[in-house]
């Protein structure tokens, strides 16, 4: 009996991963509103529609009488042990699905408003603020989502979203 009541969940949640693979408008909204923790996976890399570009978090600082360079914001690797153990996984997963959040949000959103105050878009700024300062007197910051696609001579860089101005102080 516990075997095939086993049997049973492992082969609910995997025809709820393939059903989150594909392109039916209805389940996402159903995952959106009842999966709150992502546990069903969405892997981006499969057809039709598979990822090919690097979203990446730049930001700016804002002092008395310039603006600083965009710095992204990096995540580094955690070594060479990463396939045991990677903590940095957790922040990049965190990242990716804020991000695809706010872009799903900016496609969807009937005004800038429901884009400012959504979750995903309050947690990339309170993730971009919490940085380290660019500008050693900065007053005020604004991030920038920049989609990278190619390698090399061939990279194309654009730029997928702008934040409003933040005040540090």
């Amino acid at each position: 009996m516990r075997a095939e009541a086993t049997l049973a969940i492992f082969g609910v949640v995997f025809l709820a991963s393939v059903m989150n693979q594909l392109p039916i408008r209805a389940w996402h909204v159903l995952v959106a509103r009842f999966d709150r923790s992502t546990f069903l996976p969405y892997w981006g890399f499969f057809g039709p529609k598979p990822a090919y570009a690097g979203i990446h978090v730049v930001y700016r600082d804002r002092s008395a009488s310039s603006w600083s360079d965009w710095t992204e914001i990096d995540i580094p690797p955690t070594g060479g042990w990463r396939w045991i153990w990677n903590p940095a996984r957790h922040e990049r997963k965190a990242l990716h699905d804020l991000v695809n959040g706010l872009a799903f949000l900016i496609a969807e959103a009937q005004n800038d408003g429901q884009v400012m105050l959504s979750n995903c878009h309050l947690a990339l700024v309170s993730w971009v603020v919490a940085q380290p300062h660019v500008a050693p007197d900065a007053q005020c910051r604004q991030f920038a989502l920049v989609e990278a696609t190619g390698h090399g001579a061939a990279r194309q860089i654009r730029p997928v979203f702008t934040s409003e101005i933040f005040s540090l102080g």
